[in-house]
């Protein structure tokens, strides 16, 4: 075997080591992906847990909660709960938002989350509320998108 035969030799392994190399950075990317969507899934699962459990863990803050939707009187402090209650699923939302857009939650979760959008801002009380606060404080795509989830028409549940 002479000289250039074992320098084939070599590029030949050289080439096959890059084209494994490849393959294993490819596979190490890809569950690194999966890895990603299956936390923004359990962050999805978790927020709305945690705010879900405050409301109907506290028969007082659930009354706040629900009489702030139906646009009834609230106290100084039954407003401040409510605003704060709600801001706690604008950021939630936005946040979610942001994973839709970037792949990282999937569609079917989406749609959960612009149903309770839509429920929750078609309501009196929650409509004000995007309308005075909700509006400001969040980033122009988002605002963009609930705004047109709002105007779509698309039914909503009731929550009052």
């Amino acid at each position: 075997m002479n000289w250039d035969a074992l320098g084939a030799i070599g590029e030949l392994v050289g080439a096959v080591a890059v084209v494994v190399t490849l393959i294993y950075v490819a596979r190490q990317i890809h569950q690194a992906n999966a890895q990603s969507q299956a936390s923004a899934r359990y962050s999805f699962i978790e927020a709305y847990s945690d705010m879900n459990t405050s409301i109907s863990n506290n028969r007082e803050l659930a009354s706040v909660f629900r009489r702030g939707f139906a646009g009834e009187e609230l106290d100084e402090d039954e407003r401040m709960q409510f605003f704060t209650l709600v801001g706690q699923f604008l950021n939630t939302w936005s946040v979610l938002f942001d994973l839709h857009r970037e792949g990282l939650l999937p569609e079917n979760q989406w749609v959960m989350v612009r149903k309770d959008i839509i429920s929750l801002f078609s309501e009196p009380g929650g409509r004000a509320f995007w309308e005075r606060v909700g509006r400001l404080g969040v980033h122009e795509a988002f605002r963009d998108a609930v705004d047109e989830a709002l105007e779509s028409g698309e039914a909503s549940y009731e929550m009052c």
